[in-house]
């Protein structure tokens, strides 16, 4: 019977592998740390693993063999924890568990699973190297801090799983799943937004231009909710709203979005009027508020405000469902359909736009209008947002704002397609 062994590359793979932690323990012991896993431990112990992946090959995958692994490295890892454990009060089980994940590089290498093999170095490494800094990250953590991040994970990883996906009621229009998931993504752009402003003095514009990458709308909802929290804050919420919000948008969850659906710049080309005119506002706002785009703000804000997420999904839901009920009560209005979807999202827009560009239904002519469609939306978005501010002053200068910015981008849409 002829085994295909592993080359003589993979091998050295596992040196190398074994290396990466090895090499890195050794620059700590430099500084004075007592490590028991150096460079040549370190390589052994992968190659340890190399070994039993040959032996279970030859064996024709016997699981003994693995398990005779399993037992001979719990043996290694427990000897060099008791002895570190006769020198250290408090030794830990760092050594303990990267000896394991050193040995299962090793054993992946030689079962052919490199690519996780090179993670999993590559992570033990990482680990071991940040241990100080991670230490000093978690003695900073409030205790509402690190409830915000268990009811996170309790939100997304837990209960949304749970629920199920399927659409229910008069025209569909509920789903649990959806309208939860918007809830998780709620909290997320909340609790990022929180450690931005907290360890950042660029903070809200940060927090603004990555949580816009996900949702614009979810990010104006919560720099609303800042409003009475942020004295003489107006402009700063409105330029971060206008202009962090929205050019992210454009483009990342319009254009870039779209293009990798379709991978044509045939829809960009004729979308480009809208395009434009969209960012030479975004362009004209930097200039305006660049100084307010960069203020330090203070909040005494929850990281996990559970009950304004809930408040603010339920309206981003309500939106969503709105366009879905005009979708199915009025398809032949297509026009209407992508304009009113994407007031609550634009990326689910400019997807299911290219969807039905690469499936033929449109032309790139008729697809590019949408696009300027899908956009204006977004920008008019901001207008609900302004209606529920606390603040008379930033509600007037949202709702001024983006209907004229909304208007504009709709017109050199519509003009150049209806040819006006």
């Amino acid at each position: 019977m002829v085994v295909d062994l592993p080359s003589l590359i993979y091998l050295m793979l596992a040196v190398a592998l074994g290396s990466i932690v090895g090499l890195e323990n050794e620059y700590r012991m430099q500084s004075g740390t007592k490590i028991y896993l150096g460079l040549r431990t370190c390589i052994f112990i992968s190659l340890l693993g190399y070994i039993f992946a040959l032996l279970y090959i030859i064996s024709g995958s016997s699981p003994a063999l693995l398990i005779a692994g399993a037992a001979v490295i719990t043996i290694i890892a427990t000897s060099i924890y008791l002895a570190k454990s006769n020198l250290i009060r408090n030794p830990g089980a760092t050594t303990f568990i990267a000896t394991f994940m050193v040995f299962t590089s090793g054993l992946l290498v030689g079962l052919g699973y490199y690519e996780y093999a090179i993670v999993l170095s590559v992570l033990a490494a990482a680990i071991s190297f940040y241990k100080r800094e991670f230490l000093e990250v978690i003695l900073k953590i409030k205790r509402n801090e690190l409830l915000a991040i268990i009811n996170i994970l309790l939100v997304a990883f837990v209960i949304l799983p749970l629920l199920p996906d399927t659409y229910m009621g008069p025209y569909s229009f509920f789903n649990p799943f959806e309208f939860w998931l918007i809830v998780a993504t709620m909290g997320t752009v909340f609790f990022l937004q929180y450690i931005f402003l907290r360890v950042s003095k660029y903070g809200l514009l940060l927090s603004s231009v990555i949580g816009s990458v996900i949702t614009g709308t979810a990010v104006a909802f919560s720099l609303v909710k800042l409003a009475n929290k942020i004295k003489n804050g107006t402009k700063t919420l409105f330029y971060n709203i206008m202009f962090s919000a929205n050019t992210p948008m454009i483009l990342i969850q319009a254009c870039l979005f779209l293009y990798l659906t379709t991978l044509s710049s045939a829809i960009l080309y004729y979308a480009l009027p809208a395009i434009a005119i969209s960012l030479a506002a975004m362009t004209i706002l930097f200039y305006a508020g660049r100084k307010n785009l960069n203020g330090f703000v203070k909040t005494k804000t929850s990281p996990f405000p559970l009950v304004s997420i809930l408040e603010f999904a339920a309206i981003f839901f309500v939106i969503f469902t709105v366009s879905r009920i005009v979708t199915i009560v009025a398809p032949q209005y297509l026009a209407l359909t992508f304009f009113a979807s994407a007031l609550a999202n634009v990326a689910g827009s400019a997807f299911s736009l290219g969807f039905a560009f690469i499936h033929g239904t449109i032309s790139a002519q008729y697809a590019g209008f949408l696009l300027g469609l899908i956009i204006s939306a977004g920008l008019l978005s901001k207008t609900f947002v302004g209606l529920i501010s606390p603040s008379k002053d930033l509600k007037t200068r949202l709702i001024t704002y983006s209907l004229l910015i909304g208007i504009a981008t709709f017109l050199a849409a519509a003009i150049p397609y209806y040819g006006i």
